[in-house]
């Protein structure tokens, strides 16, 4: 709610409950009143998807047009299925300073609740294109003058790279990884080293790792 507070014109409409008026009188004193409207707990039980609300939706605008490719790293998701992985990539990305995202065909719907909930309100600071052809979009980013590294347990320790220039991360699907085409079309193949028995980090996870040692790297 803090984060549509700075950004109302995203909103179209937003709807409370009275108890959640109550509770948060200071937050709502700072969004235009044209925008309030106040409903019944049972009106918000019903539209709402979760099994229990927090006593307040917003209806939000799409945004009107895709963006343009910029920032260092970008992201790069192939078939990224699981909402709370994507929206938790989304708000990684915001926090570490990376560019845009873009998103394969395949992958969770970003605008839908639970990636918009996962992302705790980064989905509206972070420049997002979805529904790509990842073969196509690789191209692309190369031809921008990116390298695209290519995150895979086939590939050497991400410690060793060089992560000073303009670069994406291609991470691929929760349960497959990346396919060996997509693999191939990358600059270049890069692993998180496990130490202990665990077959493999969260797809999350390990795109905070890399997001992170590529800020730390770029900052010198």
């Amino acid at each position: 709610m803090k984060v549509l507070a700075r950004k109302q014109y995203w909103l179209e409409k937003i709807y409370v409950t009275e108890d959640f008026m109550i509770a948060n009188k200071p937050l709502i004193s700072e969004f235009n009143p044209d925008l309030i409207e106040e409903i019944s707990p049972e009106q918000i039980q019903r539209m709402a998807d979760a099994s229990t609300p927090q006593g307040v939706l917003a209806i939000c605008k799409l945004p009107p047009k895709q963006p343009s490719v910029s920032g260092s790293p970008l992201v790069m998701l192939e078939q990224v299925s699981d909402p709370g992985n994507l929206g938790t990539i989304i708000r990684t990305a915001d926090a570490s300073g990376a560019g845009t995202i873009l998103i394969g065909e395949g992958s969770a719907d970003v605008f839908s609740p639970k990636v918009v909930r996962s992302s705790a309100g980064s989905i509206f600071h972070v420049d997002l294109m979805q529904n790509l052809e990842m073969d196509s979009a690789i191209e692309e980013v190369q031809r921008l003058g990116y390298q695209v590294f290519a995150a895979d347990t086939s590939g050497s320790d991400f410690r060793a790279g060089d992560y000073s220039s303009k670069h994406a991360w291609l991470l691929g699907n929760e349960a497959h990884g990346l396919g060996s085409e997509l693999r191939a079309k990358s600059n270049k193949t890069f692993s998180l080293p496990i130490a202990g028995e665990a077959e493999s980090l969260n797809l999350s996870v390990a795109a905070g790792i890399l997001l992170y040692h590529s800020a730390f790297s770029q900052q010198g």
